[in-house]
């Protein structure tokens, strides 16, 4: 339980650090988790009761994104949105596994590799449109609709993969996310709705959200990417680039301005929560070894500490 009490008050500790740098909550957590894990202090170990709550955190957080979902703005904006969200998991689906096969993965980790990086992060998102005041725009409302389709069918990928092609077989664990999502979406539109993300979301962004971003973070071994900086930065820039472009050009097919086309393509850019979600899913069904998700999980950080970088300037604009 100490392990559990240290890696929490660390956690939210780096979180809040991270806010006050102007950066993610998720990447502070992630980086705390990394620090008291095996690749610096090895003070705080992957225990089974750790796992238990990391996947506790998991469904939380996919409940509370499926009850933050607006099904009246996505149906106001469903040809823009859904434009946007297949374009933006098309490239990055085919892009990634070329990349990786040619860096000589296995078909398997490369096809998964395009799931993980089709994602996005609708809460860095958020955070920057609520910051430049956006979040009522049409440009936010297109992107968030496209967020939220973006991350179904990603989560649908995901959980067909690792059930049919993950080395592990049926997961229930595999399917858990999809089906929290889908709970919340359901409860959305109850009386109570907004009390029940309340709550969860309290719940976990003080105890279980820290518990999932950290451990992730604790099985990170950095000596181990020492002969992978190449791919990784390689792929650093296939993660931007493949959803920037996926996303511009199906708002540009959707009839919107190059101004708001471009916007957009930088709003989508950000992986976080959601690609680490699907990586762990990915892990935990043995598509991914240990080592890979290291590779994956560090793309996954500096392509969401890059998104907010991009999407300032260009959320201005519009």
């Amino acid at each position: 339980m100490m392990n559990v009490l240290l890696l929490i008050t660390v956690t939210l500790f780096f979180g809040k650090v991270a806010v006050k740098l102007g950066l993610s909550e998720v990447i502070g957590q992630l980086l705390a988790g990394i620090v008291v894990g095996m690749s610096f202090l090895n003070i705080v170990h992957s225990t089974n009761l750790v796992h238990v709550l990391s996947e506790i955190g998991i469904f939380i957080l996919m409940l509370s994104s499926g009850l933050a979902s607006d099904m009246k703005t996505m149906k106001k904006y469903i040809k823009a949105s859904s434009l946007i969200a297949i374009m933006g998991v098309a490239i990055p689906v085919i892009a990634f596994p070329a990349a990786f096969i040619l860096m000589g993965y296995s078909v398997s980790v490369s096809l998964f590799s395009g799931i993980v990086f089709s994602a996005t992060s609708i809460s860095i998102t958020l955070a920057v449109l609520a910051e430049q005041k956006k979040l009522t725009s049409v440009v936010g409302a297109i992107i968030l609709s496209a967020a939220i389709i973006d991350d179904v069918i990603s989560l649908l990928a995901v959980t067909l993969f690792s059930v049919f092609i993950g080395n592990g077989g049926f997961n229930i664990s595999s399917l858990l996310p999809l089906i929290a999502f889908v709970i919340g979406i359901f409860l959305r539109k109850t009386a109570i709705a907004d009390q029940i993300f309340e709550n969860t979301n309290w719940v976990g962004q003080w105890i279980f959200y820290p518990i999932f971003f950290g451990s992730i973070g604790l099985n990170v071994s950095i000596g181990q990417l020492n002969n992978k900086i190449l791919a990784i930065v390689l792929f650093i820039l296939l993660a931007i680039i493949t959803k920037f472009g996926g996303s511009w050009i199906g708002a540009k097919m959707s009839g919107l301005n190059n101004t708001a086309s471009k916007a957009i393509g930088a709003g989508m850019v950000s992986r976080g929560e959601m690609a680490l979600v699907i990586t762990q899913i990915g892990l935990s069904s043995q598509v991914i070894s240990a080592a890979v998700s290291g590779e994956l999980i560090l793309v996954i950080i500096f392509s969401t500490l890059i998104a907010p970088i991009l999407m300032k300037p260009l959320f201005a604009n519009i």
